[in-house]
């Protein structure tokens, strides 16, 4: 039974894990194209002293394409779901309401954690041939919050997708938006490195939320 639930969830989101692996690619072979061109033909020296003395970031062509990527899983998974209300009839199988809905949401967490593990892999690595550890590591300090605001993301489409009432829909939309904003406050490479961690834990308190949600459909609030 769960493997046919896992398998149901895999064809709804392969699609956009596939469109989102290619356009984060895409968008990361263009950022070391750039810092290539940069460094042969521009010139190296402001580039170098902006990353250095500035703590410019050398890939913001990629700050949103976790958040979209969340947000296209999220959507993705939960719109079809709600679409002549499927959710029910997954709901009443024979399994436990609360696990099912938690496994739902653990398959999409998974699908997306393995995106992000790639992307993040695919744009870490190649810095190595160019930059030293140390602007290396800050890059990787600078990207986690960006990764974090896609598994909010992800998190709140499902909140707002499954929500049967208009009123916490808005409130949640209205909320979502406040928290992920957060993320984006600085264009400082590593300037979120001493509070990820905090905003881990309420990521991880809005995962659970999406089961309210789920009770609220699946009892037929208007």
């Amino acid at each position: 039974m769960w493997k046919s639930m896992f398998y149901k969830e895999w064809i709804k989101v392969r699609l956009a894990s596939i469109l989102s692996l290619a356009v984060g690619t895409v968008a990361i072979l263009g950022i070391y194209l750039n810092v290539r061109h940069t460094f042969i033909i521009t010139n190296a020296h402001e580039f170098w002293d902006g990353i250095i003395n500035q703590r410019h970031i050398y890939f913001k062509l990629f700050k949103y394409i976790p958040l979209g990527i969340g947000i296209l899983i999220g959507l993705s998974q939960f719109l079809p779901e709600v679409k002549d209300k499927r959710i029910k009839l997954t709901l009443h199988l024979p399994l436990n309401e609360e696990k099912a809905g938690l496994k739902m949401v653990a398959f999409g967490l998974t699908c997306l954690l393995t995106l992000y593990s790639i992307l993040s892999a695919l744009l870490i690595l190649p810095g190595r041939y160019y930059f030293p550890y140390e602007v290396v590591a800050l890059s990787a300090n600078t990207i986690i919050p960006w990764f974090l605001a896609g598994l909010a993301a992800y998190f709140i489409t499902g909140l707002i997708t499954i929500e049967p009432l208009w009123k916490y829909k808005v409130f949640y939309t209205l909320l979502g938006f406040a928290f992920i904003n957060l993320f984006y406050q600085s264009d400082l490479a590593g300037a979120y490195q001493y509070a990820w961690l905090p905003f881990l834990g309420i990521i991880s308190l809005v995962s659970i939320s999406i089961l309210f949600s789920i009770y609220r459909f699946r009892k037929g609030e208007m």
